[in-house]
């Protein structure tokens, strides 16, 4: 028998429905630019305002640094040194804590000032310490950064240094903090810090740029610029296919494998802020029984074992939560990470396809638009034909990977 409660719908991989921030959503206007993709313009909405936490004195400090022998060829080409790196930070209830990532120079005599840097913010990986960027390798057996190899290379390519957290509890002790945007906006930040102490060729002058989780990731570091990354240069934020409206982005008692895996991660993620959360309040026993391959498996064959096992043995209502009461605690507690939640104090561009199954354009949008009502710059542009991942091509494909490129570039400090 379903249950007579209406499910309030959330999970990363699912069809999103209408954002629900403040203010409606006016009818955008529409400028082709002589890129692949579309510029949007809109109107400003109310927002809220972003805490203020002071930094420790020794967040970014590097603790470790070990040369990567089986870096991709699509890195390697392009990096004059790389790195796994490890460096202290702090839980959002103030541990001490190690994060590690991955170090990237590129080739070449640094730019008077030294290179710019980009702190990479990567998307879902899972949540056990094999899903680390700067441990996870590919078919091939090398580090290619979970698959955004190609991606990260046309930013060395145009002369940036990478940094690239794995966010805390991933390849280091602890559990990953999975979708809570402090946590991970404090180790894209502190990342940046760590990069600059391991190779004094990098300047202080940095970009936040992510995808997906990621996306979040930046847009919060963003937004702890002024207060975590006081004393250096933040230029701005870009977002591919941002995760923003987190209480809709995670659809509970959808039937697709990947919705159903998503929605387990979260709840691991919003487990380590909230310890009151029960899991058996959130799933039922079948689904239950299925979690500990999400502790234990990366995103890749989560996505793979859930569809060859799934199939319709398990009813929409194993991955949902159990009462009224689950439910509701559940949506505030993914509301409060949502993003962005007020200014930041460098210009901001968001980007995605117009065929992502994962993140609506109508979503984003309303983020742009609670960006500029806090009082950020912010863009958005739209790649027609293009997913979730290949909104992550090159120009010559049809993608924004040209386009973000050109963007640092115009706001790079010169």
């Amino acid at each position: 028998m379903k249950p007579k409660f209406n499910l309030l719908k959330l999970s990363l991989g699912a069809t999103l429905v209408a954002p629900m921030f403040v203010g409606a959503a006016e009818p955008a206007s529409v400028v082709t630019t002589s890129t692949n993709a579309q510029k949007v313009k809109w109107s400003n909405v109310a927002l809220s305002v972003v805490p203020s936490v002071a930094r420790p004195s020794d967040s970014g400090a590097l603790l470790t640094d070990e040369a990567i022998q089986n870096l991709a060829p699509e890195l390697a080409t392009h990096a004059a040194r790389a790195d796994r790196i490890s460096y202290r930070s702090y839980s959002l209830d103030g541990r001490r804590i190690s994060v590690s990532g991955v170090l990237l120079v590129p080739r070449g005599a640094a730019p008077q000032g030294g290179w710019p840097v980009v702190s990479w913010a990567h998307g879902s990986s899972g949540t056990s310490d094999a899903c680390a960027p700067s441990l996870a390798s590919n078919k091939d057996g090398r580090i290619d950064l979970y698959g955004y190899g190609p991606f990260v290379s046309e930013l060395l390519k145009a002369g940036y240094a990478v940094v690239a957290t794995d966010y805390e509890g991933l390849g280091m002790s602890g559990e990953h903090p999975y979708i809570v945007a402090d946590s991970e906006g404090r180790g894209v930040i502190d990342a940046v810090r760590a990069g600059m102490e391991a190779d004094r060729s990098l300047s202080d002058s940095w970009f936040a740029v992510g995808h997906s989780q990621g996306g979040q990731a930046v847009i919060a570091a963003g937004e702890l610029a002024p207060s975590w990354g006081s004393g250096l240069d933040f230029r701005g934020t870009v977002g591919l296919a941002p995760v923003t409206n987190v209480g809709q982005a995670y659809y509970y008692g959808s039937p697709g494998p990947v919705d159903r895996g998503f929605y387990l991660l979260a709840l691991q993620g919003i487990a380590t802020i909230h310890p009151e959360l029960k899991y058996a309040d959130y799933l039922g026993k079948q689904a239950l029984a299925m979690f500990d391959e999400t502790r234990n498996e990366c995103t890749f064959k989560i996505w793979e074992s859930f569809s060859a096992n799934l199939g319709s043995k398990l009813n929409d209502y194993q991955f949902t939560p159990q009462s009224p009461e689950a439910a509701l605690a559940l949506q505030h507690w993914l509301d409060e990470q949502s993003v962005p939640r007020g200014r930041t104090p460098g210009p901001m561009l968001l980007l995605q396809g117009d065929k992502d199954p994962s993140i609506k354009m109508a979503v984003t949008l309303q983020a742009v638009r609670n960006a500029r009502a806090a009082g950020t710059p912010a863009e958005f542009r739209l790649y027609p034909g293009k997913d979730h991942y290949s909104v992550l091509d090159g120009a010559g494909k049809g993608g924004a990977a040209t386009d973000v490129v050109k963007w640092l570039d115009s706001k790079k400090r010169s």
